[in-house]
């Protein structure tokens, strides 16, 4: 059975931005080796921080656009309708909403590297882990 993920944005965006473990995690997920689970809203802020001026830069060398991230992001999510279970876990109010997908989708695993939600070590019985240890995982 495929593993079910969730990703924050910090991940998502790195994947495409930075060559790691999350290009890795990302390159696993496009040969179908897991499977990645968003919500409208995690797709929502992902598309806001890949259209700030500081990734214009970035965006130019990797020769792609905002378009063309979300496109292939899409195409290989899940998308999950998140019931609202007003979670209110995180310091960041604003990263509940990765919490709710993990619960929506059933996920097995969130990837992070944001210390606070890497603070709550699990949440409901499902871990909150850095990319590494999935690439582990999936070997």
């Amino acid at each position: 059975m495929l593993l079910k993920l969730v990703l924050d944005t910090n991940t998502i965006v790195s994947a495409f931005f930075w060559e790691g473990n999350e290009a890795e995690l990302f390159r696993k997920i496009e040969q179908g080796k897991a499977n990645l689970y968003i919500t409208n809203e995690i797709l929502r802020e992902v598309e806001e921080v890949i259209k700030r001026p500081k990734f214009n830069e970035v965006m130019t060398k990797a020769n792609l656009t905002p378009y063309q991230i979300m496109q292939k992001i899409v195409s290989l999510s899940h998308l999950v309708i998140a019931q609202k279970w007003n979670i209110n876990v995180c310091r960041d109010k604003k990263d509940n909403k990765f919490l709710e997908c993990v619960e929506s989708a059933k996920a097995d695993y969130l990837v992070s590297g944001d210390e606070d939600m890497l603070s709550l070590k699990e949440y409901k019985g499902i871990p909150i882990t850095r990319t590494g240890e999935i690439l582990q995982l999936l070997e």
